[in-house]
């Protein structure tokens, strides 16, 4: 079978050095774009899947039948059930997403039509229980808002709050360890596509070529590390294993490809600071310390109104439709759900707190909120900003593109003139060649 990105076509694919880093359940696919006619493997382990994720919803909900008043607290026993229900239900989807992709004939379709490799459906699972966990979080706010935002904003209670609160930590944990496998695969993908760069190179005996820059095979002998396999983005390793990851960062790699979940999750800190905080502290203040307060508490469950839309986004980038309406209609309204939802509502709901405390201004309440409230709010306030910052960023890239300004050389002798057409004369030759596999590195972005 060949591997296909952007219409590129490669040799043969070894199937244990893609497959082999994956999540468990798409260990076992060796198909990147391969023939139409492969077997399809049974299905169902699939639908064995998703019968324990609808079960164990089905039982999470069966257990708040009984509650006969919705400001019935949750036992610490109820609390824990629904948690441990909540991993089951986040694991099950994700194993039914995946095998979906991976062993079903229409995931098989879906796979070719977008060219999707091991690392990228494992992505788009990933954003599509994402989108599922936000629906449910905005559903619960939404609800507990309209029952007890017009009885007490600051001590109403609902039981479907502390309810989510216990069963939605489990995503916050769950979704860490996705992350985290997201991105070994990712770097498995990357080593693998080297590889084969580094293979073709010397099937022709020429050069080496590494994201589109072209290497002689006499630089390669002269740097001693080169021809073992050059970083992505054109520049030398410099250990046998220091390989730049798929967000530019430089990276140490074990020999198999693995990564770290210590170091990923030293390496990635405003991540793991939310979602440990949302998932431990957040949601335990919710469940089972606070008892009250869910008026307040349900806007911030709404604040996940705009990440269907971020999934989205993440979904149609991998599948390479950024050009797409789709795409730009969306991320219009990921930018727009982001602002009201993520950075105007606390705002909102500090002024409404304001009004219900009858504070004389807005500065006097927040003023007066214990200091580990304040502290909660800025860990969980701040990094909306800056992710609205980033968005607003990628906003004005696509709507106000600069052109790359013409090359200059800082020596306007013939041989620099000459060896500078050459050089790119070259680059476009090895990113152009029917059979280079750097469109596939280089495709994603």
């Amino acid at each position: 079978m060949h591997l296909r990105r952007n219409g590129q076509s490669l040799p043969p694919a070894e199937p244990e050095s893609v497959k082999g880093h994956g999540s468990g359940s798409g260990s076992g696919s060796q198909d990147d774009g391969g023939d139409a006619k492969a077997p399809v493997r049974p299905r169902r382990g699939c639908y064995f899947s998703l019968a324990f994720s609808i079960g164990s919803m089905g039982l999470a909900c069966g257990s708040l039948w009984q509650i006969p008043n919705t400001t019935d607290r949750i036992t610490l026993q109820r609390g824990l059930f629904l948690t441990s229900l909540g991993f089951i239900y986040f694991v099950s989807l994700t194993d039914f997403c995946n095998k979906y992709l991976l062993e079903t004939r229409r995931g098989q379709e879906f796979r070719r039509k977008y060219r999707l490799m091991m690392s990228d459906v494992l992505e788009i699972t990933n954003k599509i229980v994402s989108a599922i966990q936000a629906s449910f979080s905005f559903l619960v706010g939404l609800i507990v808002c309209k029952s007890t935002c017009t009885k007490s904003f600051v001590y109403a209670s609902h039981f479907l709050m502390e309810a989510y609160g216990w069963f939605g930590t489990a995503y916050f944990m769950y979704d860490i360890w996705s992350m985290y496998k997201v991105h070994t695969q990712k770097i498995a993908d990357k080593l693998h596509l080297l590889r084969l760069t580094k293979g073709q190179a010397q099937g022709h005996g020429t050069s080496s070529i590494v994201n589109g820059h072209v290497r002689s095979n006499c630089e390669a002998g002269a740097n001693g590390r080169a021809s073992a396999g050059g970083n992505n983005n054109g520049s030398t390793p410099g250990t046998p294993h220091e390989i730049c990851d798929y967000d530019g960062a430089c990276v140490q790699i074990p020999k198999d490809g693995r990564w770290d979940f210590l170091k990923y999750v030293l390496t990635h800190p405003v991540m793991m600071i939310h979602h440990v905080f949302i998932g431990t502290f957040g949601l335990l203040v919710v469940t089972y310390i606070r008892g009250g307060g869910h008026c307040i508490y349900s806007y911030m469950f709404m604040m996940e109104f705009s990440t269907p839309f971020v999934s989205l986004r993440s979904i149609l980038s991998t599948m390479r439709l950024k050009e797409s309406r789709v795409y730009i209609a969306n991320g219009l309204l990921m930018l727009a759900t982001f602002f009201v939802c993520r950075v105007c509502m606390w705002p909102y709901v500090m002024w409404r707190y304001s009004l219900a405390i009858e504070a004389a201004s807005l500065w006097a309440a927040m003023s007066g909120l214990p200091r580990g409230c304040l502290v909660s709010i800025a860990i969980l306030f701040l990094p909306q900003l800056y992710w609205f910052y980033l968005m607003v960023l990628g906003a004005l890239k696509v709507f106000l593109p600069k052109g790359r300004p013409p090359a200059t050389l800082k020596n306007g002798s013939g041989a620099a003139a000459a060896a500078a057409a050459a050089a790119v004369a070259a680059e476009v030759t090895a990113t152009t060649t029917p059979t280079s596999p750097i469109a596939i590195i280089n495709g994603k972005n």
